[in-house]
């Protein structure tokens, strides 16, 4: 039956929705009524304009925010370092827990290591289950899966907790008052990109993107900032800025270059000392320990030096720098300056080991990490090889130590001490031989370079006197040789030369000279040993052989060689205390040596003028009253003698140096 017509016009009404002009053609021709519809505003925009707007809202949000920065790092306004600095909101305080681990938490552990024994016992259980496959075998693998990551979480992960007694540190580096202008730093990062640095040339750290990256988290910190990486980025503004200063860079027209290295050092002096930086291991720890070496060398504070290094080792060890296959599993630029730190260290720990006559933090026989690459840049290249010698020689003066200057190597047999000293004069030799092959052809700063490589004269000879003065034991007596005593003179004619060189080069200050110290040149200028380095940092031994073989042999020679060392750390003592007393002392010695040979008194042992040898007596003692009797005049103060006495006796009884002596009462620490 058909739909009636009621039905079809209630259809229509329900399946017409019309909303055009009223009445509309359609509602007229199905007879229906004709609703006018709600008119659409037309104020907004339609979607598609809608969406240019936002994008060109966003566009110009970005515009003001590439503004905003270009303005805040390009701003010449003085502005507080403190805008960079980690604020107290940043970094942890006594009343906020801690992080909760380490940012650098694969810590090492050895071979005998409890975790390392479980882990191979593990593997070799595991491996002999696997050909079974029985039912039990998945539950074998999952209990070797929990295993081995209780074994891995519980081995290398390092909570701070794990290195304080309390649960909140005592003191933490909130702020600093003494603040830097922004502009300086961008100004001296921008010259490291653009011009480059002696610094980088150098030791520790050969890329600039670490410096500038390590400056980024410290001026636009994400997350909270440690006392370490502050402290580091002090340290290095430091060595940068000291460099700006000394070589005459434009820099210091437009800054007080001497009031911000100041305050610089002065920052990082309150860094150091903070219990975070000595006690939590981790790379911006150790890269500011480092830096605290350097700068502890700087100023002649050769056992504060020691105490830094120290720390920085222990770190190294506990983060697994000595062993290559950290660096195999991880090839980021941060890596390869964790390997030149680690090198750095090796170098400063052996020569001090050397010189202040104690046993190294580093044992060779657990270090298989491999040395820094060499660069392909013919302009950095020789600086890198020169590097590398210098890590060979620091491994030649810590073998020196102990088969022959240590508790056991003094104990030694007279047969085994030879050959000892033998095997050791083999290696300098072609050491030696290896530094003159080095091609400087097209090195980066030749001058620097040049002035430099007498450095290595001086290092060498001062090595070599050690190591052949190690013939004579404080048990034995026994002989310095002639060999020995021409070590000792090229070491202190090499001294001379160096002191030459630089003051007609016009490059350095007699007071730059003397801050300039560094047995690990961690900056190739402190390479320039300054005028009292053979003393402070090679060797006081080859001073000591001299002032005995100008006595036994009653040489002029020799006795003007004093007086002329002796002259040119006159130049240096207003660099401070330190060298003041390291001037006295040696002037003590000159002057001790030329009064005895005018006064033809007896020297110590039986000379034999034909062989231009020393024989030292056995026990051999304090030094003769009547040779400190011939010093006793009213311009040599008492205090003086009791020195000389001291470290001629300490000498005489095995000690390989005693460049330290001094710094125990002249504020060296």
């Amino acid at each position: 039956m058909a739909p009636s017509v009621d039905v079809k016009r209630a259809k229509y009404a329900r399946q017409v929705r019309c909303d055009r002009s009223q009445p509309c053609s359609n509602c007229r021709a199905s007879g229906i009524a004709c609703q006018q519809a709600i008119p659409r505003s037309d104020t907004g925009p339609k979607a598609a304009d809608r969406i240019t707007q936002l994008e060109r809202h966003i566009e110009l949000l970005e515009d003001r925010l590439s503004v905003f920065e270009r303005q805040r790092n390009d701003s010449v306004a003085t502005t507080a370092l403190s805008r960079f600095i980690p604020t107290p909101a940043t970094i942890t305080t006594e009343n906020e827990p801690r992080i909760s681990s380490l940012a650098s938490n694969n810590l090492y552990q050895g071979n005998s290591s409890f975790a390392a024994l479980s882990a191979e016992a593990g593997e070799a259980v595991q491996t002999s289950t696997l050909s079974n496959t029985s039912d039990t075998t998945q539950n074998i693998d999952e209990s070797f899966h929990n295993l081995n990551n209780l074994i891995h979480i519980e081995s290398t992960e390092s909570s701070l907790s794990d290195h304080y007694f309390s649960p909140a540190p005592s003191r933490q580096l909130t702020s600093l008052q003494e603040a830097l202008p922004v502009s300086l730093v961008v100004s001296i990062l921008r010259k490291l990109k653009a011009r480059g640095s002696i610094f980088l040339h150098g030791y520790m750290i050969s890329d600039v993107t670490l410096i500038e990256d390590l400056c980024r988290r410290v001026c636009f910190p994400t997350d909270p900032v440690s006392t370490g990486l502050v402290n580091s980025m002090h340290g290095l503004l430091y060595i940068l800025l000291r460099e700006c200063l000394i070589l005459g860079d434009p820099l210091a027209e437009d800054y007080d270059l001497k009031e911000y290295i100041s305050r610089c050092g002065r920052n990082f002096n309150t860094g150091i000392e903070t219990y975070d930086i000595l006690a939590v291991p981790s790379f911006e720890n150790v890269l500011s320990l480092t830096l605290g070496v350097v700068k502890a060398q700087n100023e002649a504070k050769l056992f504060l030096a020691r105490t830094l290094a120290s720390a920085a080792a222990s770190h190294c060890h506990i983060l697994g720098y000595h062993r290559e296959k950290l660096y195999q599993s991880d090839r980021t630029t941060v890596s390869h300056t964790m390997r030149r730190l680690f090198w750095s260290l090796y170098v400063f720990d052996k020569n001090m080991s050397l010189i202040l006559g104690r046993t190294s933090s580093f044992q060779d026989i657990e270090i298989d990490a491999q040395y820094p690459p060499l660069s392909t840049d013919q302009g950095r290249k020789p600086w890198d090889e020169w590097f590398h010698l210098a890590i060979r020689l620091a491994k030649v003066q810590g073998q020196i130590y102990d088969r022959l200057y240590s508790a056991a190597g003094i104990q030694t047999e007279v047969s085994e001490r030879r050959r000892h000293i033998e095997s050791l004069e083999a290696v300098l030799h072609h050491w030696r031989t290896d530094l003159e092959q080095i091609n400087s052809t097209h090195v980066n700063y030749p001058e620097v370079f040049n002035l430099s490589r007498a450095h290595w004269d001086i290092m060498y000879y001062s090595t070599l006197t050690c190591l052949l003065r190690a013939s004579a034991t404080p048990t034995s007596g026994g002989e310095i040789s002639s060999q020995c005593f021409q070590a000792a003179r090229s070491s202190l004619k090499g001294h001379l030369f160096c002191f030459s060189r630089y003051n007609s080069s016009n490059m350095l200050s007699d007071a730059d000279f003397a801050n300039w110290l560094a047995p690990i040149p961690q900056h190739p200028v402190q390479l320039a040993i300054d005028t009292s380095r053979v003393l402070h940092t090679s060797s006081f031994t080859p001073f000591i052989v001299i002032f005995l073989h100008a006595i036994a042999a009653t040489s002029i020679e020799d006795l003007d060689l004093l007086d002329e060392v002796v002259q040119t750390l006159r130049s240096t003592r207003q660099a401070g205390r330190p060298f003041e007393r390291l001037y006295e002392l040696c002037a003590t010695f000159a002057r001790l040596a030329r009064r005895l040979v005018e006064g033809a008194q007896p020297c110590v042992g039986a000379y034999n003028q034909g062989t231009d040898s020393l024989q030292l007596p056995e026990e051999a003692g304090q030094m003769p009253v009547y040779w400190l009797e011939s010093l006793q005049n009213p311009d040599v103060m008492s205090d003086e003698f009791a020195n000389v006495s001291t470290i001629f006796a300490d000498w005489m009884n095995g000690q390989p140096s005693v460049a330290d002596i001094p710094s125990n009462n002249s504020g060296y620490v």
